[in-house]
């Protein structure tokens, strides 16, 4: 029975301390802007972009390569997450309305 224990609190201090190197940034998108225009993440970091506007968003993940990745739409109220496991620059954009823009540069 002691080796269940010692075994499930190796199990949780390893899950415990790879989440301590995953971050979550939250953007929010507000007034037909990002609340940032650049952000820096480590590979595996994640961010969470939150529409606090009237309208509805999409969210687009362009690569270094030109290659997108539509996320869809976004209604208000909604949250889309997305997970950056590569380093790289990313550029975001909203496709409903082309001004919104910003840089995920992923170290």
């Amino acid at each position: 029975m002691r080796n269940i224990f010692i075994l499930a609190g190796a199990f949780l201090a390893v899950t415990v301390s790879s989440a301590a190197f995953a971050a979550d940034t939250e953007i929010t998108q507000a007034d037909q802007t990002f609340s940032q225009e650049a952000v820096t993440l480590k590979a595996g970091d994640s961010i969470n972009f939150t529409n606090k506007d009237s309208v509805t968003h999409n969210i687009k993940v362009l690569n270094a390569s030109g290659d997108a990745e539509d996320k869809g739409l976004q209604k208000p109220g909604e949250v889309i997450h997305e997970k950056f496991d590569k380093a790289g620059e990313f550029k975001i954009r909203c496709a409903i309305h082309p001004k919104m823009k910003m840089t995920v540069t992923v170290q």
